[in-house]
């Protein structure tokens, strides 16, 4: 198992290092530097592509009907069902707990909760029970907690022992109000209060494993040594993630770990002694790194791209040209003015480029840029090829997939590599929730 994880992720390099170029290059230079010059000849055919025809480059699972791809894409698409780490959610998890079958309190335990975190709370509730159960531990520790809705569901919903560790002082302070209110519901209901401990600390990566483990028997008042808890991080950002991991793996009072991360492109390299990517020996002892764009790349909602496309939202995306063509006219009035942050302006229809330059520079330029500027034929040809310039986008959200699969499997390997029960679930629908894996460890 693990020679056949190290061969997926020495493949995957492979193709990254060829494609590298593209997957880091910055669609907003795409006219400064003229990105499409740069591509192989076959893929210049695809200049022409359909709304459709995009999504079903995207899909790597599809073949187009109306046009036939380039062999090298339908190649890497083929390698990428081998490589990528499955991207089909295995499932409905239905909640088992009785707490959801209140409807009174689940009203008030969803207030101010969007429909992701809701999706994504009660699937890894029902996760954190599994290893409990296989466990016999009921001690856990929600780790990044934020508002503490997920601790609230484990302590409430599966009669859970909780702390909920968070870094930001005032998402703590708002935790604490939120659960002394429904405590009080719920007092009144089943006559029953809960107590979740609640630690206001950031958890940095050079924490030693005493320094965690003291931190967690205080929080939980045992002086035991042989006190066992597991772990959960809901999106942990960035080097959280690993850190947990590393701590999973290092302490043997932890029982069991569950584990969904984001925000790659914050990782820490391999220059930090305490690198978020890569994890793993092999992976360290290889030298892989990754690129922030590479990993920035790796955070986009590929699915949920396709889906607008297919919906006939192409239109939507011709804000990539207008970004790409506002450098262009920036750099060459000033080219101190290159890759200058500008105001996010959101595509409307009757949204014009000259609306858009206004809203996009006035704040930090004023009104730099006129209609000398715009109205030549050079910027005008710029316009007319958005369509040019998405596909372009498209090709590097080609590759999203197999850099996250590069950073879960390296996970993966890592823990393997330590001889834990380990496992990779798709476990959030895509579409919701685009950082849809969880990594699941435990021990026997």
């Amino acid at each position: 198992m693990i020679d056949h994880l190290k061969k997926k992720i020495h493949e995957g390099f492979i193709i990254y290092e060829e494609y590298k170029w593209l997957i880091n290059s910055y669609v907003l230079d795409f006219f400064t530097e003229n990105h499409w010059s740069k591509l192989p000849d076959s893929w210049k055919t695809m200049k022409a592509l359909s709304i459709n025809e995009v999504a079903e480059l995207l899909d790597h699972n599809r073949h187009s009907k109306t046009f036939l791809f380039p062999l090298s894409i339908l190649a890497l698409k083929k390698i990428f069902q081998d490589l990528n780490v499955s991207r089909i959610p295995i499932g409905n998890i239905n909640p088992s707990c009785e707490l959801v079958q209140n409807e009174k309190l689940m009203n008030m335990f969803w207030r101010s909760v969007k429909l992701k975190k809701r999706h994504e709370i009660l699937i890894m509730s029902e996760l954190c029970k599994e290893m409990a159960s296989k466990s016999d531990c009921f001690y856990i520790v929600d780790i990044g907690s934020g508002l503490g809705h997920l601790s609230r569901m484990l302590a409430y919903g599966y009669n859970f022992e909780v702390c909920s560790i968070e870094a930001q002082y005032n998402l703590t302070k708002q935790a604490e109000v939120f659960s002394a209110n429904f405590d009080r519901v719920y007092e009144k209901i089943y006559g029953l209060q809960k107590k979740i401990r609640l630690v206001n600390m950031r958890i940095e990566p050079d924490i030693s494993n005493e320094e965690f483990l003291n931190l967690i028997c205080s929080s939980f008042a045992t002086h035991s040594k042989d006190f066992k808890f597991g772990i959960v991080g809901l999106h942990p950002c960035g080097d959280l993630g690993p850190t947990l991991i590393r701590l999973y793996n290092e302490i043997p009072n932890i029982k069991y770990i569950n584990i969904a991360g984001c925000c790659y492109m914050k990782l820490s390299t391999i220059e930090f002694p305490y690198p978020g990517f890569p994890l793993s020996q092999y992976c360290r002892e290889k030298k892989y790194e990754l690129c922030y764009h590479s990993k920035e790349i790796a955070c986009h909602a590929v699915e949920n791209y396709i889906e607008k496309l297919l919906e006939g939202e192409y239109w939507k995306l011709r804000i990539h040209a207008y970004r790409a063509t506002i450098e262009k006219i920036l750099s060459e009035i000033e080219p101190g003015y290159k890759h200058i942050p500008l105001a996010n302006v959101k595509y409307a229809k009757d949204l014009d480029f000259a609306s858009y330059c206004k809203k996009a520079t006035s704040k930090l330029l004023g009104d730099i840029i006129n209609s000398d500027h715009i109205e030549t034929e050079e910027i005008q040809d710029c316009l007319q090829q958005w369509n040019s310039v998405v596909i372009f986008y498209s090709f590097r959200l080609f590759f999203a997939p197999l850099i996250e699969s590069l950073i879960l499997h390296d996970r993966l390997l890592y823990m393997q590599e330590k001889g834990t029960n380990v496992d990779l679930i798709p476990a959030f629908d895509n579409r919701i929730s685009p950082r849809m894996h969880v990594l699941q460890g435990f021990k026997d």
